[in-house]
Order: structure tokens, then C-alpha cells, then sequence
């Protein structure tokens, strides 16, 4: 029997694999794979599976096993993505035999109608929300284009419906903040210089997708934007002094798709997002 020591390169493969009671022991009641027995024996792991069908030993899937199933979902208390890993399936596939052997009862799946085909579908509430039927559509919404009014000329235009935007252009954004009280004295003094300082610092790129100044002009009409990471707003509701919002530490160059507050008419995400927490620990 194979007893798993080092061989010669001129040594013979040890051929317990052939034996029908020590491979029925190994493959199905130890549960080895073909490739564990084969490096043990000194084979590969084609011929471990070649004996074992021409010996004509099946394995069960271990999650087939109702009794196996049972105590691990019951007695265990192990949940459906838990077993699924160790048995190298998808979680569906740990709840359709829970289903089956009536470890849960047929009511542990759920209908729904995906909220962007209209399809029926089921689920098991589980695993999944029970909005969308596929990560196709989960990802749609984030593509679709829809109508809105602007809050600033009463226009209508069309923005991605993932974005939060009021606005269609920055000359209505601008017009309309211009009416709060005391608006530009949140954007007096040091700002235009302190501005120009966080443009340089950054090199005039976005410091989450790194396109230039030059780029930008070019892609969106417009340079690059400076970031207020806290809002100058809340220094003024806070009654803090304003230049404290214009410190480096809180200023940051963003493109249109990663500025968090950018109005009007927007890109598609692309995935990515400023994370204003990785970005202080980075400048410390």
C-alpha cells in the first residue's frame, strides 16, 4: 500500500490505486481527491481516475448525502454558504438539496418580479435580496438614463439615473447657489489661493483615476475640480471660521465622475470612488 514516502526517479509507482478495496477506501470513504492518491502513489491523477472507472467506484457528492446534509445543517447549525464552501459548490446549489431531501420544506424559496426585466423569478431570501433576477440586471439601473427638471432653469435634461444631480449645467448650479445668503463669503480670501496650491500638490490630476488637468478640459468642457472633503457649509453651520474648510488637509483634486457633489450632467461610474479616509492616512 502506498505510505506516502519520497521515490527514486527510477523507483516503480506504487499501484494500490489498482486494488478495489484500498481505492473504494481512499476515494470514497476518506473522500481523497484523484490527485492526492496519484502523488502518493506516484502516478498521475488521469490514471487514478481511469481505475476508478474501470473498477466502477462511485463517490456521491457529500451534500447529496441526506443524513451528512442533515447533520450539518441541523446538528451544526453550519449555514447554506458555509457548507457550499467546503464542498466547492455555489450556495444554490447547498439549498436545492436542503430543499430536496426536506431538510427545509419548499416554502424556503421565494418569488419575486425583477425590478428591471419584469421576469418572475426564485430565490431563497437567504442568498439574494429578491429585486433582481441576474447581476445583469442588478447592474442596469446603473446605466439608464432618465429625465429630470433642473432646480435651477426648470429645464428638462437627461442624467444617469444612479446620480443624485439637480442640476444640468454648472452655470445653473452657480446661478442657484449665488441666491443663499452669504454664499460668497464661504468662497473669499484664501480660497483661490489655497485652490491653486491643491492643484499643484496633486499635479493637476485626479488623485482617484489620475487624468490630467489638460484631459479634463478636453473630455468635459471644463478643468479639473477642487473637493471640499468636509463641506465649507457645515463650517459655516458650525459658526467655525470658513478658512478653516480651505486647509490643504481638507482639499482634494477630483475629476466630474469622482467629485462627490459635482452637478449637471454626469458620466457613467466607472467602479471607483473617492475614499476620503484611505486619502488622509495616505497624506499623514
Amino acid at each position: 500500500m502506498c505510505d506516502g514516502s519520497s521515490k527514486d526517479a527510477d523507483s516503480k509507482p506504487d499501484r494500490s490505486y489498482r486494488d478495489p478495496e484500498y481505492l473504494h477506501e481512499q476515494y470514497v470513504e476518506r473522500r481523497r481527491s484523484a490527485t492526492s492518491i496519484a502523488e502518493e502513489c506516484g502516478v498521475s491523477a488521469s490514471t487514478v481516475n481511469r481505475w476508478v472507472r474501470r473498477l466502477d467506484i462511485e463517490r456521491v457528492a457529500r451534500y447529496q448525502d441526506e443524513s451528512w446534509l442533515r447533520e450539518q445543517y441541523l446538528q451544526e447549525c453550519r449555514d447554506q454558504a458555509d457548507i457550499a464552501e467546503e464542498c466547492g459548490v455555489a450556495t444554490t446549489t447547498i439549498c436545492h438539496w436542503l430543499a430536496r431531501h426536506g431538510i427545509t420544506d419548499g416554502d424556503s424559496f421565494e418569488t419575486a418580479e425583477c425590478a428591471t426585466c419584469g421576469e418572475q423569478f426564485r430565490y431563497y431570501p437567504s442568498v439574494r435580496d429578491g429585486e433582481f433576477c441576474s447581476n445583469e440586471c442588478s447592474n442596469e439601473p446603473r446605466k439608464r438614463r432618465v429625465s429630470v427638471v433642473c432646480a435651477g432653469c426648470g429645464e428638462e435634461y437627461e442624467r444617469w439615473e444612479s446620480h443624485d444631480t439637480e442640476y444640468c449645467s454648472m452655470s445653473c448650479w452657480g446661478e442657484d447657489i449665488a441666491t443663499v445668503s452669504d454664499w460668497a463669503k464661504m468662497y473669499r480670501g484664501v480660497w483661490h489661493r489655497q485652490r491653486r496650491r491643491v492643484l499643484r500638490r496633486d499635479n493637476f490630476s485626479c488623485v482617484v483615476c489620475g487624468i490630467s488637468d489638460q484631459d479634463h478640459k478636453e473630455e468635459f468642457g471644463r478643468g479639473i475640480e477642487v473637493h471640499h472633503i468636509v463641506p465649507v457649509r457645515a463650517f459655516d453651520a458650525w459658526d467655525r471660521p470658513v478658512e478653516d474648510a480651505h486647509v490643504l488637509r481638507n482639499l482634494v483634486t477630483l475629476c466630474r465622475t469622482h467629485h462627490p457633489d459635482a452637478p449637471g450632467t454626469t458620466v457613467e461610474p466607472d467602479g471607483c470612488e473617492f475614499d476620503r479616509r484611505k486619502f488622509r492616512e495616505n497624506r499623514r
